[in-house]
């Protein structure tokens, strides 16, 4: 693994998960986090553990002077529920924060848990009294054996309408959905973009309130900070941003589709195949 990371210079953010990163022993531990920050490309490190929550006893000042020596280090955790924030759990958190090493908290909304939006109200703000910042709310995964604390996404969605606006804007995190077959963490929420024209975009707040934000009418993007845009980069993008900069595709098509498969067909004169075979 850290061959291939040093191989790979595109790679600047590595995270350490496991199993749970912070059950390992201090020398196993700092023996990964040497290798790592030994290499140049790799900006920053982080740790996904349970431990501040569930073995708030192993985060000592010694473990977090000695992850310290790699910063820049970020630590993310899962806090699923108010009763976790305990004495032990905040005494663990602040020695974190003390070295340096920020905290973030990626709930789960978990069936007959948390999946009340008065809950995840007073978690939310709890994390913040104790300095860890809400980070996602993540839709239960489709894994074995868990199908029985999964939720309607819409009960998601019901939770932050209920935050937004009736809470600090640092206690509503995202709500995201692992996306099937490692298509990544898709944000899902409610829609305040009503509509939009050439003339303006019209938008709703969390009571309903409807507006107009008009657009400007003499804007046209031009890069003068070269120091930070790479213009090779920015024209080179794929996928949705590769739409919007100036060489970008104008059709986004994924492959192996039916459409696609019809007109490799028509192009090549093959015979008709009938619809069932594409999907052989």
């Amino acid at each position: 693994i850290f061959l291939y990371i040093r191989r790979h210079p595109e790679i600047r953010d590595v995270l350490l998960s496991g199993g749970d990163a912070l059950m390992l022993s201090e020398k196993r531990l700092e023996e990964i986090l040497f290798k790592i920050r030994s290499i140049p490309s790799v900006e920053i490190i982080r740790i996904a553990t349970r431990v501040p929550v569930t073995l708030p006893m192993r985060i000592t000042s010694q473990l977090a002077e000695m992850i310290s020596k790699y910063h820049p280090i970020w630590l993310n955790t899962h806090f699923n529920h108010p009763r976790e924030i305990t004495l032990e759990t905040a005494k663990a958190v602040d020695i974190l924060i003390r070295a340096g090493i920020p905290v973030g908290s990626q709930t789960v909304l978990l069936r007959g848990v948390n999946d009340c939006p008065h809950v995840i109200k007073k978690l939310m703000q709890g994390l913040l009294k104790i300095r860890v910042r809400p980070y996602y709310l993540f839709q239960c995964d489709l894994s074995s054996g868990i199908n029985h604390f999964r939720t309607p996404i819409a009960k998601g969605i019901e939770i932050i309408e209920f935050l937004r606006g009736h809470t600090s804007g640092l206690a509503v995190p995202n709500y995201v959905v692992d996306g099937f077959g490692g298509s990544g963490k898709i944000p899902v929420g409610p829609n305040y973009l009503i509509s939009q024209s050439t003339r303006g975009i019209v938008l709703r707040n969390y009571e309903g309130v409807i507006s107009v934000y008009p657009e400007t009418k003499d804007y046209t993007f031009r890069c003068n900070h070269n120091k930070y845009c790479q213009n090779e980069l920015f024209n080179s993008a794929e996928g949705v941003a590769g739409l919007t900069t100036k060489n970008g595709d104008s059709l986004i098509v994924p492959k192996n589709t039916l459409r696609e498969k019809r007109r490799i067909k028509n192009k090549s004169g093959l015979k008709q195949i009938e619809i069932a075979d594409w999907y052989n």
